[in-house]
């Protein structure tokens, strides 16, 4: 099972938002990581048939989705940034409107309710009114409803945004868990939500695919570029002016500082094993010393 995406573009006027995006995606986790406005919800959804690309082609098992069309949208489970709820609803009856919508039959629907409630965890909720649901089990529940149909491509936007680390944890480890038979993409700012569970890596700069690896072989490529340092209050404006200072921790009495740099930013700095979130600062790096957080 394969997507691939041909020469994808998307502007709208003069804007370009996605320039000549081209990939293979085969069944598994691929986190998509990018700043604001890098072209990552509109990716998904030209993916999800929501919007139309200005140029290119996408192919599905070797079929143009164009010509699939009904067939590829019954393929798809989408959960955007924002999924509309009724609120007065129970998450069964919930559950139960989506799927006829989806054409589900009533005895396929009751099976099916039943199992994506067990399988995000809301069995025990499934009669009380989704309006009375936390964030994180509204989130539960977007997915389940996504996930009715047993799509072969599943799209989620931003799903952890907003969430405390307890639901972002669940969450991230239901998209792992069910992806070995099915391609999943995952649209996140939130690094740690793709670190232990992407296949690949896909980051995304002003619309264009600049890297997609595994997160070990893009870690590798900043090997000796971060470091830390303790130094004192009157040395970091110095060194913030010089480098990227991406975290400053109170130590001791003195500042400790994570710094990514190609060479050694200060004769005591100590090189560091790099993580995902040093790879996304040190392409998304906008003002990341000047709002480094002291952490005491």
């Amino acid at each position: 099972m394969n997507l691939i995406l041909d020469k994808i573009s998307k502007c709208f006027g003069d804007k370009i938002v996605l320039d000549d995006i081209s990939l293979e995606l085969t069944p598994g986790v691929y986190g998509i990581l990018g700043a604001n406005g890098s072209g990552k919800t509109t990716l998904m959804r030209i993916l999800a048939t929501v919007m139309n690309p200005s140029s290119g082609h996408i192919s599905f098992n070797g079929q143009d989705i164009n010509d699939m069309e009904h067939r590829y949208r019954e393929l798809i489970g989408y959960l955007p940034q924002q999924v509309g709820l009724y609120k007065s609803f129970t998450a069964e009856k919930f559950l139960s409107y989506i799927a006829y919508l989806k054409g589900l039959t009533k005895a396929e629907t009751q099976d099916k309710v039943t199992e994506v409630l067990d399988l995000v965890g809301l069995s025990e909720q499934r009669k009380e009114k989704v309006g009375k649901y936390s964030g994180g089990m509204k989130r539960r529940i977007g997915i389940a409803q996504a996930l009715l149909n047993d799509p072969k491509l599943l799209i989620v936007d931003e799903p952890t945004a907003g969430l405390d680390p307890k639901e972002r944890i669940r969450l991230r480890n239901l998209l792992s868990r069910i992806s070995s038979h099915r391609i999943v993409l995952l649209s996140t700012h939130i690094v740690s939500d793709i670190e232990y569970i992407a296949k690949e890596v896909l980051i995304l700069k002003e619309g264009q695919l600049i890297q997609k690896d595994t997160p070990q072989r893009l870690l590798n490529e900043i090997e000796g570029k971060v470091w830390t340092v303790q130094v004192s209050e009157g040395e970091i404006l110095e060194l913030q002016s010089k480098y990227k200072v991406v975290n400053i921790a109170l130590v001791r009495e003195k500042y400790e500082l994570r710094i990514l740099s190609d060479t050694r930013p200060h004769i005591h700095a100590i090189s560091e094993v790099p993580h995902l979130e040093d790879l996304y600062l040190y392409h998304f790096d906008e003002g990341a010393s000047q709002d480094a957080a002291v952490k005491v």
